[in-house]
């Protein structure tokens, strides 16, 4: 049989546990956080956040053999490349994680991350 005092005890520690837990999912939140992996020649050289209000552009290369990469919020393409058959500008937009451009001629990949587990649309086996 449980006194008044261990009733009280067990009530102040249920209430601090709720509590905290509670704090940390509200202080802490593990949202789906994405971001954009730019590979160049195997080696990764930059890692951009893809968030709401973020912009950038990159440059990457030279006066000759570039690509110019745009980040805008919580997408990136490659907006402009050199490149003679274009088809990472015309890749378009990319959002979600496993997306990703790839330009040959110069070696370039960008590759959609993220921290919320994949979507599964088949399951083959």
């Amino acid at each position: 049989m449980l006194t008044k005092a261990d009733q009280w005890l067990i009530g102040i520690l249920l209430f601090l546990s709720v509590t905290g837990i509670g704090f940390s999912v509200y202080a802490f939140p593990t949202g789906n956080r994405q971001k954009a992996e730019i590979w160049v020649n195997g080696a990764l050289l930059k890692t951009v956040p893809l968030k709401e209000g973020y912009r950038q552009e990159i440059r990457i290369g030279g006066a000759v053999r570039y690509d110019i990469i745009e980040v805008e919020g919580t997408r990136i393409r490659v907006r402009e490349a050199d490149c003679p058959e274009q088809i990472c500008v015309l890749a378009g937009w990319i959002d979600k994680a496993p997306q990703q451009i790839v330009c040959l001629p110069y070696r370039i990949v960008i590759k959609v991350v993220s921290s919320a587990p994949p979507e599964v649309d088949v399951i083959a086996r």
